[in-house]
């Protein structure tokens, strides 16, 4: 009988404490407004979002890009950030910083831009829950430029962000393009004398 009651009181506490299993996310980041005008065709790093979880259980998030109703700036597509990761899994607790990038198209509109950088509750599929978010608001500007300037800025951002491998190989190609034209012209001959 004892051993009964504990047992029955034992799956009382597990099931009491499963039913209370929090989940939850926060981000520290509140809001970004970027003040310079981006050029289209260019890619920018924004300050990396760290994804914390409030919760008391092991939770996946994952960053996605949100719209609301009553932002003021043109909705931002999907495509234009790219978050690193895409999905965090974390303990109670715990943070993890994600990186993001801006892409610009070349063929971007200029004006105003808004949009929401969210964390979402990842569902484990075990019965219905609730998909918790927690989002950031982003505001920008894009600047209008023609669509040669826009190729123009899109390749120099690549050779920038590519450095310093886009800077090395050329260079040692013009160096050994030299070196053979220098073989070319001028004989060198090299004695050893005793």
């Amino acid at each position: 009988m004892r051993r009964a009651l504990l047992i029955g009181l034992a799956a009382l506490f597990a099931s009491s404490s499963a039913a209370s299993a929090d989940r939850g996310v926060a981000l520290d980041l509140g809001k970004l407004e970027i003040e310079q005008a981006l050029t289209p065709g260019g890619g920018y790093r924004l300050p990396p979002v760290g994804v914390r979880n409030p919760g008391d259980e092991v939770t996946t998030y994952r960053m996605v890009v949100g719209s609301a109703q009553g932002l003021a700036g043109a909705p931002v597509p999907e495509e234009w950030l790219h978050f690193a990761p895409g999905e965090v899994t974390l303990k109670p607790g715990k943070t993890r910083k994600v990186s993001v990038r801006l892409s610009v198209p070349t063929g971007a509109d200029p004006g105003d831009y808004e949009t929401l950088l969210a964390a979402r509750i990842v569902s484990d599929g075990g019965g219905a829950r609730v998909g918790a978010a927690a989002a950031a608001k982003v505001t920008f500007e894009v600047e209008s430029a023609t669509l040669l300037g826009a190729w123009w800025h899109e390749l120099s951002t690549w050779l920038t962000e590519t450095a310093p491998w886009t800077w090395i190989v050329p260079a040692l190609l013009v160096a050994l393009g030299t070196a053979s034209q220098l073989r070319r012209r001028f004989a060198f001959h090299v004695e050893r004398r005793a």
